[in-house]
């Protein structure tokens, strides 16, 4: 089946199930180094589905989607597969706990947001697994369709305070994200926007003090160590290893601010 015949069986099914969770009839989550969950301990509970790689439903799956994403996702990964593509789900819902061990056992800075600060916790962020650079290149052309977001594109780490993630996509309806895609946005900058269809919390109810990163003596300029980048992201620490993506950390140009640059 063509591109085209699956975004019809999608909007097919998503009319079905209309009105029950648009993203844009609620705010939104922002979540970024400074910003925590507004429940710094929320679990999406019984809205999560179980799915195997494939994004199934499978008892025995190992990921959790929350449904409002299911059917998009499902959709993404058979427009995928048609376009010659082995894309599959490499993780998706996180817990609070889930994410302190992923942030605890990761060693490369910036590879992991802090607990409480992941969209994975939200249950309707996906990390793909992506085989080749045309997937990695398909998916940024074609996942608005299906109403994900890149998060982490490459290049604005900086606006980001994350580094360049091109298998992550969030769930957030398809007019934002067509709006994003359209734009050449992040949802972090949209959200800097229309901050009011935005909702976070100030992480003092995080049970980890992993889950907080004040910023010492590192200024909003930021510095370089070798590769690593620090700098204070609204009032948060932020670090990432330009190395991961290719890059070098030095000063920006125009700005002077330290930042992740082409090599």
């Amino acid at each position: 089946m063509h591109l085209q015949g699956i975004l019809f069986m999608f909007y097919l099914a998503a009319e079905s199930t209309a009105g029950t969770s648009d993203p844009l009839v609620t705010k939104l989550v922002w979540v970024d180094p400074s910003r925590c969950l507004p429940v710094c301990a929320y679990d999406p509970g019984a809205a999560l589905m179980r799915v195997n790689d494939a994004a199934k439903s499978d008892v025995n799956g190992k990921h959790r989607v929350d449904a409002a994403a299911l059917i998009s996702l499902s959709g993404l990964l058979a427009a995928a597969h048609d376009a010659g593509h082995a894309i599959r789900v490499r993780s998706a819902f996180r817990s609070y706990g889930d994410q302190a061990y992923v942030f605890r056992t990761k060693k490369e800075k910036g590879r992991a947001a802090r607990p409480g600060h992941s969209e994975h916790q939200l249950g309707t962020a996906v990390d793909l697994t992506l085989p080749s650079d045309s997937a990695i290149a398909w998916l940024a052309q074609y996942a608005h369709l299906f109403g994900f977001a890149l998060s982490y594109p490459e290049h604005k780490q900086r606006l980001t305070g994350y580094r360049s993630e091109p298998w992550h996509v969030r769930f957030v309806g398809v007019p934002l994200a067509a709006e994003l895609y359209s734009r050449a946005l992040t949802l972090e900058e949209w959200f800097r926007e229309h901050p009011e269809r935005g909702e976070s919390g100030d992480c003092r109810d995080c049970p980890l003090p992993a889950s907080r990163a004040p910023c010492g003596q590192i200024t909003a300029e930021g510095n370089c160590r070798g590769n690593v980048l620090s700098w204070c992201f609204d009032g948060a620490l932020a670090q990432i290893d330009c190395g991961l993506s290719n890059e070098r950390c030095g000063r920006e140009p125009g700005s002077g601010n330290a930042s992740c640059l082409a090599k």
